[in-house]
């Protein structure tokens, strides 16, 4: 991480900042809704200043028609007010709204831009956690806390004028106690910061907790440890609570001290002003219209302390989501890159590489590999060796620690990243299918391609009278990860969508090793037609994936201990021919 901590809620100015920057295009609107929100507050100030007339001018001199003008122009204050203020609550919703829009789009972007290494060493918990808690934490500030927090603030601020423009030596007493309240919220404020800064952190791990246990479910339960995961769950649960709790803890001692000190301004306030009442120094009018402005100025005080508690909360979400985005993407277009020309032979050669995903455990050493065009190369060894690291740098999700991997001669660092993902597919063992149509998951690749391209791929890969058996055929549902079909069903889809894409080389992780054997034949069949002409790697897990292979090295330690043909290996390599008799007794 680069400068996530620049961000913490520790430093709130910095933070808001920041989110400002993000308002791209919300100029407007923001400025709209400043100005609709200070109209409706001055609009609201002036009826104590109505009443006073009313009272001084129209009660205490017994004129009846000033008491209706005053009466008549209070009422016309309040239609006014209504409108202001509901165009205020819209204007302001609308702007909070729009920007958590835009920073959902900025932050999926970025998590999707990251590396391979990060999605690894982050609970995919916790990264769900920061678009749903977080982000509602943010839209409960946006749609609720953000319209009460302007209009309130602009109260306050208006208010305190009003009360020395009413009467100013009033007003110091007042203040006064006002100065006590601010120092007695600083100290709210600092233990509230703390409290929910910890909140949003320990519901992060509670979420992560919980999608752990669920998607492990069928293993918890295989195993009997449902009382050991829910025991650990309960502790996350319970450290959850106590977080909470001290939030908690700040609320209840300063909700009812600010409740205190208002009694105290307003005792202060009839005690000085029924004085100077009683000596002539002041009317009844300016006393009522004081007394009316005070209420106004505590009252949004205690509102905003209110919204504090959703400001913290928001603030705290926002320095989460801001250390996602500060997140460095360690596999990055350079400057410069350029396309590969056509058309791509799909050579690769690996030179000198090492690769560690701990600088402290090295996981590749000196691995020279050369895949000439159009060659099927099966890459084996045992788990842990090596092998799908290999393949997961052919691919550029990661960058070797040293050495370089090229593609018709150029380092995969000096390309772009499009013209290299056209070139090149992935298909892992179980084929991940996105929620939505087959035609949908079909295309994914290739948005332009259309039914005539697809029923093409269909028919060379053999299995479009399958997809014609469908009731709904390209229109077919798919359901959330493929639900509706089975492992091997999804791979045939997977397998097509690679074909459609048309890369030059296809990385292969064993496609067909969690299938059954009847299953097993339909997926060979399909992949006999997508990788004809075409360069492959293999992370073979199965004897008759190095079989096909024209070439095969062998991974251990991470370091390449044999190389050649199948048979070349079985004659001249005890490692290899122990590794096939491995396999062979897992054939028995």
């Amino acid at each position: 991480m680069s400068s996530a901590g620049d961000y913490r809620v520790e430093r709130p100015g910095r933070l808001t900042a920041r989110a400002a920057r993000l308002s791209t295009g919300l100029g407007w609107p923001i400025t709209g809704a400043l100005v609709v929100t200070l109209v409706a507050t001055i609009v609201r100030l002036l009826g104590p200043l109505v009443i006073r007339g009313g009272i001084d001018d129209g009660i205490a001199a017994d004129d009846k028609q000033t008491i209706l003008i005053a009466a008549g122009v209070y009422v016309g204050l309040l239609v006014v007010q209504y409108f202001v203020t509901a165009a205020s609550q819209w204007s302001v919703a609308y702007v909070g709204e729009r920007y958590l829009v835009q920073l959902r789009s900025v932050v999926f972007s970025k998590m999707l831009r990251l590396d391979m290494g990060y999605f690894s060493r982050t609970k995919s918990g916790v990264l769900v956690s920061r678009m749903t808690a977080d982000i509602e934490s943010l839209q409960e500030f946006a749609s609720d806390g953000a319209v009460m927090a302007l209009s309130n603030l602009l109260t306050v601020v208006g208010v305190a004028a009003a009360l020395a423009l009413v009467d100013w030596q009033m007003a110091l007493a007042v203040f006064g106690v006002v100065t006590v309240l601010l120092g007695v919220s600083v100290v709210f404020q600092r233990q509230a910061r703390k409290a929910y800064d910890m909140v949003r952190e320990r519901i992060g791990r509670v979420l992560a907790t919980l999608q752990e246990g669920i998607t492990g479910v069928r293993v918890v339960q295989a195993f009997t440890q449902e009382s050991t995961q829910a025991s650990t769950f309960g502790r996350i649960n319970e450290r959850h609570f106590e977080a909470n709790m001290a939030a908690a803890r700040a609320i209840s001692w300063y909700f009812p001290v600010v409740a205190f000190l208002r009694v105290v301004a307003m005792v202060v306030t009839l005690g000085i002003g029924a004085t100077r009442v009683i000596d002539g120094s002041m009317t009844v009018g300016t006393l009522v219209a004081f007394l009316l402005y005070l209420d106004w100025f505590f009252q949004p005080i205690i509102n905003l302390s209110n919204v504090y508690n959703l400001l913290q909360s928001a603030l705290s979400a926002l320095a989460k989501l801001f250390e996602v985005m500060d997140e460095d993407v360690a596999v990055d277009e350079r400057h410069g890159a350029y396309d590969l020309p056509d058309p791509v032979r799909g050579a690769i050669v690996v030179d000198g590489v090492a690769f560690a995903y701990n600088p402290a455990v090295p996981v590749l050493s000196d691995i020279d590999i050369t895949v000439s065009q159009g060659e099927r190369v099966a890459i084996v060894g045992e788990t842990g060796s090596g092998k799908s690291t290999i393949a997961k740098l052919m691919m550029r999700f990661y960058d070797p620690s040293s050495g370089v991997i090229t593609l018709d001669g150029a380092d995969l660092r000096d390309l772009t990243i499009s013209s290299r993902l056209d070139a090149m597919a992935l298909i892992p063992q179980n084929g991940f299918l996105f929620a939505g149509t087959l035609r949908e998951n079909f295309t994914y690749a290739r948005s332009g391609a259309t039914d005539e391209d697809v029923w093409r791929v269909l028919e060379v890969m053999g299995i479009d009278d399958w997809i014609r058996s469908l009731p709904e055929q390209l229109d077919t549902e798919v359901r959330e990860r493929g639900s509706r079909f089975s492992a091997g069903e999804r791979q045939l889809v997977a397998l097509a969508r690679a074909f459609l894409a048309d890369p030059s080389v296809i990385v292969l992780d064993e496609a067909t090793s969690n299938l059954d054997p009847e299953t097993e034949i339909k997926v060979e069949g399909a992949l006999r037609a997508l990788l004809s002409g075409r360069t492959s790697i293999v992370i073979a897990h199965r004897l008759r994936s190095a079989e096909k292979a024209d070439r095969v090295i062998m991974v251990d330690a991470g370091r390449i201990i044999a190389e050649g043909t199948h048979n070349e290996l079985v004659d001249g390599s005890d490692a290899y021919r122990e590794l096939v008799e491995v396999w062979q007794r897992g054939l028995a």
